[in-house]
């Protein structure tokens, strides 16, 4: 097909189903990256070209701009519309799959309803495409996409070959041609047969823009759930003793994807991404991972956080783009493979006129009739409006409370009070919204530099508490309806605030009293899954997952008050590091055949994160009474075996520097003989021989630094391909220290630390024998490497000089070969911790079993209690009895009596409990 270039007036226009008219404007420009294209490469194409992405301004903080890793919105720096040239330029780049320009309503100038069309496809109807006879007619460039077969029912996608904004050849105008094809070809209105994916200037989620990390202490990878204070608030402890989520039960995260390999997720075997349309919901942006942790991290794992329904799985659904096609497509995946709920913390207003509603309304219809809960967002613009999809009738609408028990709002008394969570007509429930703490992505792609965020906000926050809920009420009973479990989490809400808020009967609002700001309430996890198990009929009790006992009122199952674990284990700080110094040498040769040595200095570190309990070792079992004496930092297990004894315990450090040492040989003998020879000096005079020295502090050596000799700068001078290799050598060390250590048994021979470390266990019930775990304790640490010096030398007379130390007559040659190495301060971290065996076996100690009581001694137990109690309330009664008789002595003084003697009545066991006499003067 021919094409020409537009010029800055020659924009299509469009009449757009939500929208009206609505025409391209040259300001902003939306650009689909390649898959491939890292983010160091977009960033120098976007200031070759005078571009700079488009951001959000002071006056709407909650509106974030739909940056993701896969789409950018970009502007001219200058503030000029965007050129001709730049655009051709972009188009031609290989890191760029196509532009579009923005669009905007002709009646409207507001930011918020700017949007953009994927230039390369849109859609036809499918019946009226076959009453044309298919493509044939149509111009030649445009085909049936069969790699993408197309999740709309009713619907064909068609691709554009060789799109291009900067040529005129987009979707919009070979659907203009299309559509007056269709209207030669056949007799019926074709107004609607041409759908387009629309995709927003300002992102559905509902950010704040100003999220801050709360100012408390932080250790990262330690159990974050004394922070997760909305678990808390809504009663998720004492629902866990209910159920804890099945893993029969999916909850899908319609979003901007998840990270699939996270360790605190459960995951889906099947994922989508509706912008690629494959099956990979990898993430393409932050937002999705932190509302996936919120509803499904794993339970009582000893890492990061716990999700409100622990045990489901979460299907991880992404879109790119946030296109109206890409909502309305997950909507029907998740549907057709077998998600049970949809958590959706995103959302639009219908003024923003750029999604097509209808598209989406359908995809919503066709997930409520298959039975899913559908939950979503209200929006974080602080007014009595909701966002789309939250505003729709068939979803449950979640808005946001504080930790005053109050709706979120603009100007209260939280740490985020620049903010406020949307209310009004169509909010159903809310759940804590701020300073959430949740998983997060790998490395620097997320929130933060760690696998979790403590600072998640907003109703996007709240929503995957419901979410989460929902699941929870599933995995008590799968049979349940979509109606049915909206109605237990409405009916079950906490009226907070009731002094703030009037909570009133409404014909529209069916599950009890209501509130404009709050809804129904505050949600109450516990009170929910008590009332989904009195739904539960008795001859049903196959079909729960989790059934529970005496649901006539209390579904739990107390623990015997009898049965105390003793006190935790003391934690060590979370700053103490090692370091591990190493130097590479690499030889080059210069034209004046003179040998230039470059020599690159790195430090390893791993830095201590906490504890971690390990696996079990022994139990041990106390009869009532009886009393052990243990040590938590026991060197050694204990067995009968005294030939088994080891008195020499190698230190990770010592196995480590040997494993550094013998890398180039590979020799198991060598290893060992190294390793023998270590362990008799101290660690301090470890050799550096293999790279790896100065433990606990600078590096210490003599002469040379116990180089090792690379050949190629490029290749091995890299801080990634030491700390790969430092990282692979930790591992191994730990795995050998975790064998030696279930080999090495002894008993405490040092007396300072069997005192320090000496606890006592003891049974002070006097009825239940009590069964102890007693399990090691590792330590966890996080592994990076640091490019501590580069410096250079020629021959081995001259002194070593540092990279930036050039004179005029060899320093651009020199400058040139240091090109290729690697500059101070670069570093290198790995995304796992490392699980370390202390140097010693550590013991914990956690109550495992109560046992049962003896019939006669458990009724002697009993008389006892009782006896007490009764002792205890002749006590109060004589105090009261004594209180009363002062306000009569007051009484009679007043009265002008004078002075009257005190008389109590003698109490005995014999009188009726509870009950004595009146005496004389008990007035």
């Amino acid at each position: 097909m021919a094409t020409r270039k537009l010029t800055t007036t020659e924009r299509a226009t469009l009449m757009h189903p939500a929208a009206g008219a609505v025409r391209e404007e040259s300001r902003y420009l939306a650009i689909r990256w390649m898959s491939s294209i890292s983010q160091q490469d977009k960033q120098q194409l976007l200031q070759s070209l005078g571009l700079v992405l488009v951001k959000s301004t002071n006056a709407r903080p909650a509106l974030k701009v739909n940056q993701t890793d896969g789409l950018a919105w970009v502007e001219a720096q200058s503030g000029d519309t965007i050129s001709q040239a730049v655009l051709e330029q972009l188009e031609n780049s290989a890191a760029v799959a196509w532009v579009a320009f923005g669009m905007r309503s002709q009646s409207g100038s507001a930011a918020e309803s700017v949007f953009a069309i994927n230039p390369t496809r849109f859609y036809l109807k499918e019946n009226v495409l076959k009453r044309a006879g298919g493509l044939a007619p149509l111009a030649s460039n445009l085909k049936v996409d069969t790699q993408r077969p197309s999740r709309l029912p009713g619907w064909v996608a068609v691709t554009v070959d060789n799109a291009s904004t900067a040529k005129g050849n987009t979707a919009l105008t070979a659907a203009a041609q299309a559509r007056a094809s269709f209207k030669t070809l056949t007799a019926s209105s074709v107004d609607d047969a041409v759908k387009f994916e629309n995709i927003p200037l300002f992102s559905p989620t509902c950010g704040t823009q100003r999220c801050e990390v709360p100012t408390e202490e932080f250790t990262p990878n330690d159990p974050l759930f004394a922070q997760q204070w909305g678990l808390q608030r809504i009663g998720i402890p004492r629902a866990w003793e209910i159920t804890r989520g099945s893993p029969g039960i999916t909850v899908a995260v319609i979003d901007e994807g998840v990270e699939l390999g996270h360790h605190d997720l459960l995951l889906h075997p099947q994922s989508w991404n509706a912008s690629s349309d494959i099956p990979d919901g990898s993430p393409v942006g932050d937002h999705g991972t932190a509302c996936a942790g919120i509803i499904g991290a794993r339970f009582d794992n000893n890492q990061g956080i716990a999700g409100v329904a622990a045990g489901v799985k979460i299907m991880a659904i992404a879109t790119a783009t946030w296109a109206d096609v890409d909502i309305a497509e997950s909507l029907y995946f998740a549907a057709d493979n077998g998600a049970r709920v949809i958590s959706m913390s995103f959302g639009v207003y219908a003024d923003w006129n750029f999604w097509d509603f209808d598209l989406v309304r359908d995809a919503l219809q066709y997930a409520y009739d298959k039975g899913l809960v559908l939950v979503a967002a209200s929006g974080n613009e602080d007014q009595p409006l909701s966002r789309f999809p939250g505003s729709d009738a068939r979803t449950l609408c979640v808005g946001g409370s504080n930790r005053s028990d109050e709706r979120k709002r603009s100007g209260d008394s939280s740490s985020e009070s620049w903010w406020g969570a949307c209310y009004g007509a169509d909010v159903d429930v809310v759940a804590p919204c701020l300073e959430i703490p949740t998983t997060d992505r790998f490395g620097t792609d997320g929130y933060s530099t760690d696998d979790y965020t403590l600072g998640f906000n907003g109703t996007s926050s709240a929503t995957p508490h419901v979410a989460g809920l929902a699941a929870l009420i599933l995995s008590l009973n799968p049979s349940f309806s979509n109606v049915q479990v909206r109605h237990l989490i409405e009916k079950t809400c906490d009226k907070i605030s009731p002094a703030l808020y009037v909570y009133a009967h409404l014909p529209s609002k069916p599950s009890g009293v209501w509130n404009e700001e709050v809804g129904y309430g505050r949600i109450n996890a516990e009170r929910a899954l008590l009332a989904a198990c009195a739904l539960i009929p008795t001859n049903n009790a196959a079909d729960v997952a989790q059934p529970c006992s005496g649901c006539g009122g209390d579904c739990l199952q107390k623990t015997p008050t009898a049965c105390r674990a003793p006190a935790p284990v003391p934690w060590l700080p979370h700053e103490r590091c090692m370091y591990f110094y190493e130097t590479r040498m690499f030889d080059q040769l210069m034209h004046s055949q003179q040998r230039l040595q470059i020599r690159v200095t790195y430090r390893h570190a791993l830095c201590l994160q906490g504890r971690q309990q390990g696996g079990l070792l022994y139990t041990t079992t106390l009869l009532p009474g009886e009393e052990i004496r243990i040590h938590e930092y026991d060197r050694y297990r204990r067995v009968r075996s005294a030939s088994e004894r080891v008195s020499v315990h190698t230190s990770f450090r010592q196995v480590l520097s040997s494993l550094s040492q013998t890398r180039s040989s590979m020799d198991a003998n060598t290893y060992t003989h190294i390793l023998n020879d270590i362990r008799t000096h101290a660690d301090t005079s470890v050799s550096a021989g293999g790279g790896l020295a100065g433990f606990f502090g600078a590096p210490k050596f003599s002469g040379e630094f116990g180089v090792d000799t690379e050949t190629s700068l490029a290749s091995g001078a890299s801080v990634q391909t030491s700390f790969e290799q430092f990282n692979r050598f930790a591992v191994t060390a730990s795995q050998a220290i975790e064998a030696e250590r279930s080999l090495t048994i002894s008993t405490f021979e040092d007396e300072e630390h069997r005192t320090a470390t000496s606890r006592i266990l003891k049974n002070t019930n006097h009825c239940h024998a009590v069964t102890y775990y007693v399990r090691r304790v590792n330590e966890l640490y996080s592994a990076s490497s640091y490019i501590e010096a580069v410096e250079w030398r020629i021959g081995k007379e001259m002194p070593w000089r540092f990279a930036d130390d050039l004179d005029d007559d060899t320093g651009k040659e020199i400058s040139r070969f240091l090109s290729h190495a690697p500059t101070v301060g670069e570093m290198a971290q790995g995304k796992r911790l490392l699980t370390l065996p202390t140097d010693g076996t550590l013991y914990e100690a956690e109550l495992a079993h109560c046992s049962s009581c003896d019939p006669m001694q458990e009724a002697a137990e009993h008389i006892r209690l009782e006896r007490e109690r009764a002792t205890a309330r002749k006590a109060c009664l004589e105090n009261e009895l004594l209180e009363l008789e002062i306000q009569r002595r007051k009484s009679l003084l007043q009265a002008g009596q004078g002075s009257v003697p005190l008389e109590l009545q003698a109490w005995s066991y014999t009188d009726a409990p509870c009950v004595f006499a009146d005496t004389q003067n008990s007035g």
